[in-house]
C-alpha cells in the first residue's frame, strides 16, 4: 500500500523555564492511502504535539529532530512556501473545538472561501457555488442561507461541520482530526462520524484521528497507535490491540472504558430536592416597542426528586434543556413552578436566605479551566466560599483547604500554584474540592468528565462515588456520556427539546428504554 503519512524517528523538545521537556521521543508510524490510524492515550502523551508536527505547527520553540513525509515528500519546516502550499490542500486539520478555531468575525463563506483561493484561482460565482456545495456535502440544512452565518449562530454540531467543509475544501491526501468530536452529544458525534467515513471514501483521503476515547477508535480505526509519555508503547490492527492488549497501559486504558455503577441508596435516605412543574420560557422581543412575540421553551413543567446519597443523571442533546435545569435549581435565572431544597422553596427565598442555601447546594462546571479564575492561587480558589459563607480566621481556612485536598487526591504542598500550572484532571479535583469545602448536602456536577481523557474520567467517578458514600451527598449528574452516566446513576431523565420525555432507574434505561427517543440515543453511544 502507498504510504501517505511516514513519520519516522520523531522526537520535539521544549525549553521550558530552563528545562527541556521530552514531548515525544523517537515514534515511528505510517498512514497508507485510504486507511484511518488513530492516535490514543492520556492528556500530555503526545498526541497533538505529534499532529502538529506533521505539518511543522509548533513554532520556533520546538526542537524537532526525525524524518516526516506527506504522499513521498518530506517536510522541512524551514521552507515556509512549500508549507503553506502543503497546508489545506495535500494535508488539512480539523481540531476539537471549532468555535476557537473559526474566526468569530467573519462570515462562514469568507471562512470557507479563504480556504479555497489559497490553493485555487475562482471566480466570484463559482467561488460562492463551491462554498455551498461544501456546506451541503457535510449536512448543513438551507447552506445557501448559512453562508452568511457567523459562528456563534450555528450549533456546536454545525460549526463542526464547517470544519469539515473547510478541511475538505481542496481534497487533501490525509486529514487529521484532534478529538473533533470530544464536545458534541452522542448522536451528534455518531452522525460526524459517519461523516467523516463517508467523506474519506468519496475522496479516497487517509485519515489521522487523535482521541482518547477508545469506543470511537473501535468504531472509525484501521489501525491504533497507543500513545504514553511521548512514546508509542503498543500499536497494530484495532481488533487485535483490543482484543489482545500486550502493553500494561493499554490494558489500563481499556480498563478504565468499563465503571462499575453506583452502590445502591441507602433505605433510610429522604428526598432533599424535589421540583414541581418547574418551568423555564425566556422572551422573544420584536419591534421598537420590544414587545413579546413568542417565547423560547427551554424547560417545560419539570416534575422530579433527589434523595441524599443518590445520584440523578440527566441525559439528551445540546438544547435539551439539562443545563437550564442546574440554572434553574441553583435560582441562577427565573422559573416559574416549585423547586424544594432541604424544605425550603426557593423561588421564595430572599436574597440572606438564598446566600445561605447556596453553601449546601453547590455546582461543578464543564471546563473547569473556564471556571477557574487565572488570577487565584489553588488555595484562594478553594477557600473562597468559606470565606464567604463561614467566619473562620485565616488559619482555620488554611486547615480545611489542606483537608479537602487531601481528600480529592491533591497535594496541599501545590496550592499556592494557579490553574494553567495544573493538568485538566487536576483542575477538576480543583473544583470538586472547592464545592465540597463548604461540606454541601447537593452538588450538581454540568457535564464535569466530557473535556477529561477516559482513565482520568475513571478516576473522577471513583472520587465522587467514595465521596458520596463517606458524606451521604445527593448528586444531580448532567451528561451527555453514556458510560459515564450509567457508572454514577442510580436513576435517569431523558430529556429532549425542553421536556422530560422518559425517567426510570439506570438498568431499566438502558435494558429496557421505553421512548425511540432514548433508544436512538442508546443506539448512537452503542454503534
Amino acid at each position: 500500500m502507498t504510504s501517505i503519512l511516514n513519520v519516522k524517528d520523531l522526537s520535539v523538545r521544549f525549553l521550558q523555564d530552563g528545562l527541556i521537556i521530552d514531548a515525544v521521543n523517537k515514534i515511528s508510524f505510517q498512514v497508507t492511502k485510504g486507511e484511518t490510524v488513530a492516535l490514543v492515550g492520556e492528556s500530555g502523551s503526545g498526541k497533538s504535539v505529534t499532529a502538529l508536527s506533521t505539518a511543522a505547527l509548533l513554532g520556533k520553540a520546538a526542537l524537532v529532530s526525525g524524518q516526516i513525509s506527506i504522499d513521498g515528500d518530506s517536510i522541512d519546516p524551514k521552507n515556509e512556501k512549500a508549507l503553506q502550499k502543503l497546508r489545506g490542500n495535500k494535508l488539512s486539520f480539523i481540531f476539537q473545538e471549532p468555535m476557537t478555531s473559526l474566526n468569530p468575525l467573519h462570515t462562514i463563506e469568507k471562512q470557507l472561501s479563504e480556504t479555497i483561493t489559497l490553493h485555487q484561482s475562482l471566480n466570484k460565482e463559482t467561488l460562492r457555488d463551491n462554498c455551498e456545495t461544501l456546506l451541503e456535502k457535510v449536512g448543513i440544512r438551507d447552506a445557501k442561507y448559512r453562508l452568511n452565518a457567523y459562528p456563534h449562530q450555528l450549533s456546536g454540531g454545525q460549526r463542526q461541520r464547517v470544519m469539515i467543509a473547510m478541511a475538505i475544501a481542496n481534497r487533501p491526501k490525509i486529514l487529521i482530526a484532534d478529538e473533533p468530536t470530544t464536545a458534541l452529544d452522542v448522536t451528534i458525534q455518531a452522525q460526524i462520524l459517519d461523516l467523516l467515513s463517508d467523506l474519506k471514501k468519496e475522496f479516497g483521503m487517509s485519515m489521522l484521528f487523535i482521541t482518547h476515547d477508545l469506543n470511537i477508535v473501535r468504531k472509525i480505526a484501521d489501525r491504533v497507535c497507543v500513545m504514553s509519555a511521548g512514546k508509542i508503547v503498543e500499536q497494530g490492527i484495532t481488533n487485535d490491540v483490543f482484543e489482545k492488549p500486550k502493553h500494561e497501559y493499554t490494558k489500563k486504558l481499556l480498563k478504565a472504558v468499563s465503571v462499575l455503577g453506583p452502590k445502591p441508596v441507602p433505605s433510610n435516605s429522604k428526598k432533599i430536592l424535589q421540583t414541581e412543574e418547574t418551568k423555564v420560557w425566556f422572551p422573544i422581543h420584536r419591534g421598537f416597542l420590544k414587545r413579546t412575540v413568542g417565547h423560547i421553551k427551554a424547560l417545560n413543567a419539570a416534575t422530579f426528586d433527589v434523595k441524599t446519597s443518590e445520584t440523578l443523571g440527566i441525559v439528551g442533546e445540546s438544547g435539551s434543556g439539562k443545563s437550564t435545569v442546574a440554572l434553574a435549581l441553583m435560582r441562577l435565572i427565573e422559573f416559574e413552578g416549585k423547586i424544594n431544597f432541604d424544605g425550603k422553596n426557593i423561588g421564595k427565598l430572599k436574597t440572606k436566605e438564598l446566600r445561605k442555601m447556596r453553601s449546601d447546594m453547590q455546582i461543578v462546571f464543564q471546563d473547569p479551566f473556564g471556571s477557574l479564575s487565572p488570577r487565584m492561587t489553588c488555595a484562594q480558589i478553594i477557600a473562597e466560599g468559606l470565606e464567604v459563607h463561614q467566619s473562620k480566621n485565616s488559619d482555620a481556612i488554611q486547615l480545611l483547604v489542606d483537608e479537602v485536598m487531601q481528600e480529592v487526591g491533591l497535594d496541599p504542598a501545590v496550592k499556592h500554584r494557579y490553574p494553567h500550572e495544573f493538568s485538566g484532571g487536576q483542575r477538576q479535583r480543583i473544583a470538586i474540592a472547592r464545592a465540597m469545602v463548604l461540606k454541601p448536602k447537593l452538588i450538581i456536577l454540568d457535564e464535569p468528565t466530557s473535556a477529561l481523557d477516559r482513565t482520568v474520567q475513571f478516576q473522577i467517578v471513583q472520587l465522587l462515588k467514595k465521596l458520596q458514600e463517606k458524606y451521604g451527598l445527593a448528586y444531580i449528574f448532567i451528561s451527555h456520556d453514556l458510560t459515564v452516566i450509567r457508572a454514577m446513576s442510580h436513576r435517569i431523565l431523558v430529556m429532549k427539546q425542553g421536556d422530560i420525555i422518559e425517567s426510570g432507574f439506570t438498568d431499566q434505561i438502558f435494558n429496557d428504554p421505553k421512548e425511540a427517543y432514548t433508544r436512538q440515543l442508546l443506539m448512537a453511544a452503542n454503534s
